[in-house]
């Protein structure tokens, strides 16, 4: 595990819009000039439960949390977070809705306009990272995803 040293001091509040699986985080920033500005940042509601954990502990309050038991692969698969296209740096795909990474599985998944479903098997996920910052995610898949990887259709 990689730890991160983090300032925090210029956010004032976070929340959550509470759209599953993939909602937007909100986070109320101090600009240097003393303004406030909201920003987005794509997230699972998790997110910010995870936020008011490290909050109680930075506050220096136990927290207590229940152990859950492990997800089965069917189950990690049912539900991958997908990440619409439109909130990445292309700024939206002509075919290409929607895009998710399973870490432990190493399974990309792929939603078309269409409706299709493609799940892509024991790619990286430093594939999936380069993937999402690509200026064209739809070239990047064509050249480096499905040559190199095997695939099913799954809807």
């Amino acid at each position: 595990m990689q730890l991160y040293q983090l300032d925090l001091s210029n956010i004032k509040a976070i929340g959550h819009d509470g759209n599953a699986p993939l909602g937007k985080l909100q986070v109320l920033i101090s600009k240097p000039d003393g303004t406030l500005e909201i920003k987005d940042v794509p997230a699972p509601p998790q997110a910010l439960e995870g936020i008011k954990l490290i909050a109680q502990l930075a506050a220096g309050q136990q927290i207590t949390v229940e152990p859950t038991p492990a997800l089965t692969d069917a189950e990690l698969l049912e539900n991958i977070t997908m990440i619409p296209t439109d909130t990445l740096r292309c700024s939206g795909s002509s075919n290409i809705e929607a895009i998710g990474y399973e870490s432990s599985l190493r399974v990309l998944q792929i939603e078309f306009k269409n409706g299709s479903r493609y799940r892509y098997f024991d790619v990286p996920f430093f594939n999936f990272a380069s993937l999402i910052k690509a200026d064209s995610v739809g070239q990047f898949l064509n050249r480096e995803i499905k040559p190199n990887y095997t695939y099913e259709k799954i809807s």
